[in-house]
């Protein structure tokens, strides 16, 4: 497998090239989908670490956009309505996701837990497709949720087969935040971390992201040896125990290989 693949450039290349003020729009997109919440501007203010009056026109200019919503009674802005409609027309063109529906099907009658497929988007994972358990105590993530490369099994598993340095400056910008008693915050401990996922092919999370929410994945590369996203199991994490999380992870990496052989460069 091609590590310094087109894709690797693309995103090596992103950095030269980011406009600061979209990046903090971005941003705060992204701190709104995380926290769940609607927040006020002094709240986002003091997560984001930027100045009050740059925060209020970022938050003007988004709600402008029907990018975010404000309630005129707590002052709280939230994501916006408009982003369901870009969601949709995205997740349409996505064809590869029709490709990789048959292994999430076989992933999830296997395991009888819930089977994901994310594509790797810049420096995010975006959960597009999903075959969910049939058990009444499921884990199900909503299609579209997105998370940092830096975070959760579907991020480190490609993470793992990215240059070194990439991966530094991936931590750097994008942080190493503690979810959970479990998140790994140490940048040696998660170069160590990805080492393991190179060797045994998958990445696991253990409660790292969500308390009593457990997860392997395997990457899945195209035709031109570029890491284009991952096959994925979710579950309780009473019921994925180490030694499942083994099971099952070697079970996604024959699903996310058979998968890599046929998608197109």
């Amino acid at each position: 497998m091609n590590q310094n693949s087109k894709t690797v450039s693309a995103t090596e290349e992103h950095y030269e090239y980011i406009v600061p003020a979209v990046d903090r729009a971005a941003r705060i997109l992204r701190l709104l989908r995380t926290r769940g919440h609607g927040m006020t501007i002094a709240e986002v203010t003091e997560a984001a670490g930027w100045h009050k009056s740059s925060v209020h026109k970022l938050l003007v200019t988004l709600s402008h956009h029907g990018l975010l919503d404000r309630n005129e009674a707590t002052k709280q802005y939230s994501l916006g309505i408009a982003l369901i409609d870009y969601g949709h027309y995205v997740l349409g063109k996505l064809d590869i996701a029709d490709a990789a529906k048959a292994f999430l099907k076989e992933l999830a009658e296997y395991t009888g837990e819930t089977a994901n497929y994310s594509v790797l988007r810049g420096t995010q994972m975006v959960i597009v497709d999903s075959v969910e358990s049939r058990i009444d105590l499921r884990v199900v993530p909503p299609i579209g949720t997105m998370n940092s490369l830096t975070t959760k099994s579907n991020g480190k598993a490609v993470l793992a087969f990215l240059p070194e340095n990439q991966v530094h400056r991936l931590i750097e910008t994008e942080g190493l935040p503690a979810f959970t008693k479990n998140s790994i915050t140490d940048p040696s401990t998660l170069l160590r971390e990805l080492a393991a996922v190179r060797k045994r092919g998958y990445a696991t999370d253990f409660e790292e992201f969500r308390e009593g929410i457990s997860a392997v994945s395997a990457p899945v590369f195209n035709a031109a040896g570029n890491i284009t996203g991952t096959l994925a199991v979710t579950a309780p994490a009473f019921r994925l125990t180490k030694e499942k999380a083994q099971e099952y992870g070697k079970k996604c990496v024959d699903a996310a290989t058979r998968l890599s052989a046929i998608l197109p460069q």
